[in-house]
C-alpha cells in the first residue's frame, strides 16, 4: 500500500514553488487547451511536445523520476496495450510475425504507427494531468470549479470522494496487515484469496462509512450546498501576463504540430 498511498498523496501541491503560486484558473486554462490539442493532434509531435514540457516543468520543482514514474507505470502499460493491439488488427505491411498458442500473430507498420500515435497521446495527456496534480491542492480545483459556474452538487461530491479516499487507504492498510499477521500472503492462492476478501469487505464498509456520515451529516442540519467559504481572488497583473504566455506557447505548440509536421 505505500506506493498507492504515494500515488494519491497531494504533498507536493502544498509546498510552497513558484508552479503552485500560479493561479489555479491560468492551469486550468493550459491544461485544458493542452489536453484539447493532444487528442485532435494527427502527429506524435505535439503529445510529445506536451510530455516534455511538462515534465521539464515537474523537474524544476523537484519531482522525481521515481515519483512520476510511478504514476506513470499504468497507463504506458494501457499505451503499450493499445499499439499492439492496433498493430496486429489494422494495415497491411508486415512488420513481425510469429505464432502463439497456435494463432498466427503479425504485427503490422501501419498500426504500429496508429498505435504509436495513440500511446503518446496516453502519455502526453497523463503527464499534463500530472502537472496540474502535482501544483494544485484539490480545495483550489473545487474553487476554480464554482467560479466557472460547475454544479454544485459536482464539487460536493468531488470533495467527499477526495475526503474518503484516504480513509479508505487506511482502511485498507489495516485489513492487509492483520491479513498479513495471519500469513494470508504466503502462498499464491492465499493471496489471491485474501485479496477477494479484502475487496468484499472494504466495498461493505464503505457503504456503512458513507451512511454513517450522511446520517451524521443530516443530524446537523446539512441538506446540501455549498461548501467552500473561501472565494479565488481576481486575477491580478502577473496572472495575465502568464495567461498570456500560455495562449502563446499553446500556439506555438499548434503551429509546430499542425504546420511544420
Amino acid at each position: 500500500m505505500e506506493i498507492l498511498k504515494h500515488v494519491v498523496m497531494d504533498h507536493f501541491a502544498h509546498r510552497d514553488n513558484w508552479l503552485t503560486k500560479i493561479d489555479v484558473r491560468v492551469k486550468l486554462f493550459y491544461i485544458g487547451v493542452g489536453l484539447i490539442l493532444n487528442i485532435l493532434s494527427n502527429d506524435i509531435m505535439i503529445p510529445l511536445v506536451f510530455f516534455v514540457t511538462s515534465l521539464i516543468l515537474l523537474m524544476t520543482i523537484k519531482v522525481s523520476f521515481v515519483t512520476l514514474g510511478i504514476r506513470m507505470i499504468m497507463p504506458l502499460l494501457f499505451g503499450v496495450f493499445i499499439m499492439l493491439i492496433v498493430g496486429l488488427h489494422k494495415g497491411e505491411t508486415v512488420v513481425l510475425s510469429g505464432s502463439f498458442m497456435g494463432y498466427e500473430l503479425a504485427l503490422r507498420k501501419e498500426g504500429l504507427l496508429i498505435g504509436l500515435l495513440l500511446f503518446t497521446k496516453v502519455a502526453g495527456g497523463v503527464m499534463l494531468l500530472l502537472l496540474l496534480s502535482f501544483t494544485t491542492t484539490i480545495t483550489k480545483i473545487c474553487m476554480a470549479a464554482c467560479w466557472m459556474k460547475i454544479p454544485e452538487t459536482l464539487i460536493e461530491v468531488l470533495s467527499f470522494v477526495y475526503r474518503y479516499l484516504f480513509l479508505l487507504i487506511e482502511e485498507t492498510e489495516t485489513m492487509m496487515s492483520s491479513q498479513r499477521s495471519r500469513l494470508g500472503y504466503v502462498t499464491w492462492f492465499k493471496t489471491i484469496k485474501s485479496f477477494g476478501s479484502l475487496a468484499g469487505t472494504l466495498i461493505i464498509r464503505s457503504i456503512i462509512r458513507a451512511e454513517n456520515a450522511h446520517t451524521a451529516m443530516a443530524s446537523r442540519g446539512y441538506d446540501g450546498g455549498r461548501i467552500l467559504t473561501i472565494q479565488l481572488t481576481p486575477l491580478v497583473r502577473s496572472d495575465y501576463a502568464i495567461l498570456l504566455s500560455c495562449v502563446i506557447l499553446l500556439a506555438l505548440f499548434s503551429y509546430l504540430g499542425f504546420v511544420c509536421f
